[in-house]
């Protein structure tokens, strides 16, 4: 079994190499397979723009508000749920072979890729045209022709001690560190509606994510501050002895959950032949691609 897994090989025409929703929409108008080595799934925080057309996703696309401190913001449905749907259906088809095991990608030569898997095994895919979406653990790429500073993307997530029932979705601040502070129903109370937990987000250089001022720890401090002065404050602590008719409050407090950090920079490269590098956004996939009569699309 594990020599037959190790002489594996596939043909195909053509392949792409990514796994965000870009890679997935393309692989679904093109009834492409798709390979990765890091799956790159929206957040639930990611939005589409309340007037985009999910109709052909079988999605209907519905809007919501998030409220700040002094104004509101629409949104519509969440791209996680799209990408989701996109890869359960793209793997009932057969276009995802290696799934979630591979954990590099090598290109040979202009036809092939070799595949590997967390358990040293190898698969061979011979093709005749790849269209990468990343370059992420992938080797044997040609030159990169510009190289960007690396920036990150952060989240630091918080369970909410004290402080959880507010109006607030979505806190806002000038500053890439703790850029915003995004709020959602907390998972860890069942069936909840009510209490939120919440999660900040940064935007940092490699020397910053290094440096202890821009830490979880200090992620907190500030995700604490900004909570206060939006006037969140914590669970009820009885009356006012001086004025029955006020209340008094805890203090809000919040603990590190976890740090996911998520890439942003992405080295620039000239297409060949046989290899093209796609930076297109969802829109212009959409509007570059028709749908294809393929099994996939008949089933979705």
């Amino acid at each position: 079994m594990h020599q037959a897994l190790r002489e594996i090989s596939f043909d195909y025409s053509r392949v792409v190499i990514g796994c965000s929703l870009e890679a997935l929409l393309y692989s679904f108008l093109n009834d492409l397979p798709f390979f990765y080595t890091r799956i790159n799934r929206p957040t639930r925080f990611e939005c589409f723009m309340p007037e985009q057309d999910l109709s052909l996703f079988g999605i209907e696309n519905s809007a919501h508000t998030l409220t700040t401190i002094d104004s509101s913001k629409v949104v519509g449905s969440s791209k996680d749920v799209l990408w989701e749907k996109l890869y359960f259906y793209l793997t009932l088809a057969g276009l995802n072979p290696i799934a979630d095991k591979a954990s590099s990608i090598k290109v040979v030569g202009d036809k092939q890729l070799k595949v590997f898997t967390h358990k040293a095994r190898m698969a061979k895919v011979n093709f005749e045209e790849l269209v990468i979406f990343t370059d992420d653990g992938i080797s044997g790429l040609p030159t990169p022709t510009q190289i960007p500073e690396n920036k990150y993307k952060v989240y630091d997530w918080f369970d909410v001690r004290s402080g959880m029932k507010h109006e607030y979705d979505w806190i806002e601040d000038s500053s890439d560190f703790v850029k915003e502070i995004l709020f959602y129903p907390t998972e860890r109370v069942d069936g909840n509606q009510v209490f939120k937990d919440a999660v900040s987000v940064s935007y940092l250089t490699e020397k910053q994510l290094r440096s202890f001022d821009y830490s979880d720890i200090n992620a907190r401090f500030k995700t604490l501050k900004m909570m206060k002065s939006a006037g969140i404050r914590g669970a009820r602590n009885g009356r006012d002895m001086l004025d029955k008719s006020r209340y008094k409050y805890y203090a809000v407090k919040i603990e590190n959950s976890k740090r996911d950090v998520e890439p942003l920079h992405q080295a620039i490269y000239d297409s060949t032949d046989t290899i093209k590098f796609n930076t297109n956004s969802f829109d212009d996939i959409i509007d570059n691609n028709k749908l294809l009569g393929s099994y996939v699309s008949r089933i979705f």
